[in-house]
């Protein structure tokens, strides 16, 4: 079982920042996408800059043909309505776009952190009820979100990070089904432990977010995705790719 990640694709009509063409950087993924012989596609949520109907249309379009499940959440420059209504049939409740999605030996339990309008996360009652009514007990599963519930060492990123996180650390640790928690939101792969569990961040497909303290900045490093790997009896392991595709040269 071979999941790729994308993450905080930002999708508008116009150039992100006035120089990445977020478009132009979603075909390089979708290309990529093509050579690595994946099972489902993952998108962890900021899919469109400004929460557009236009660009999640667009997106729905671009993707109708994919020959893979498709997993999507939403991340805090989304708006819930426009992404249920262009992705008919994807989430059953437009107020908490959650979704338990299971892919042969593996189940994804794609949780909705989004706070409309503020720029963090948060995990509450209502997506701890959720969990408990739909982790499985006996399958491999993983935890989706957005935001990430652990600390990245980024000053701006931890202020912006998933608030409730205590609850749902309390929650993983009675869960040895769950193996991992999954992240977009920083712009950059992070990789670390949260209550027990192999915790990761996504890197973005149009700019990173600098690693360094004093304010929130950007660079243009090269975009990415991840490429989680599910192995019958073994850990969970995960891949870092740059999106533009390299000469492959024989030893």
């Amino acid at each position: 079982m071979r999941i790729v990640q994308i993450s905080d694709l930002h999708l508008q009509s116009d150039l992100l920042s006035g120089e990445i063409d977020p478009w132009a950087a979603l075909a390089m993924a979708l290309t990529r996408l093509a050579g690595l012989q994946a099972d489902a596609l993952l998108i962890s949520g900021d899919i469109a800059e400004a929460g557009d109907s236009g660009s999640y249309t667009r997106l729905a379009s671009i993707l109708a043909g994919l020959p893979l499940p498709l997993a999507l959440l939403p991340g805090n420059h989304d708006r819930r309505a426009a992404l249920f209504a262009a992705f008919p049939g994807h989430w059953d409740n437009p107020e908490m776009l959650c979704r338990r999605l299971d892919l042969g030996p593996l189940t994804l339990l794609l949780l909705d952190s989004l706070v409309p309008g503020k720029p963090w996360g948060e995990i509450g009652n209502a997506q701890l009820r959720w969990l408990d009514a739909n982790c499985p007990e006996r399958r491999r599963s993983i935890v989706v979100l957005h935001h990430p519930p652990f600390a990245v060492g980024i000053p701006g990123m931890d202020g912006i990070g998933c608030r409730g996180g205590e609850g749902l650390a309390n929650w993983l640790s009675q869960r040895p089904q769950v193996e991992a928690v999954w992240c977009g939101h920083v712009h950059r792969p992070v990789f670390t432990c949260f209550a027990g569990k192999m915790a990761a961040t996504a890197p973005s497909t149009v700019h990173q977010i600098a690693l360094q303290d004093g304010a929130l900045s950007w660079t243009p490093e090269p975009p990415g995705l991840l490429v989680h790997d599910l192995l019958p009896g073994s850990p969970l392991r995960s891949h870092y790719l740059p999106l533009q595709a390299a000469p492959v040269i024989p030893y």
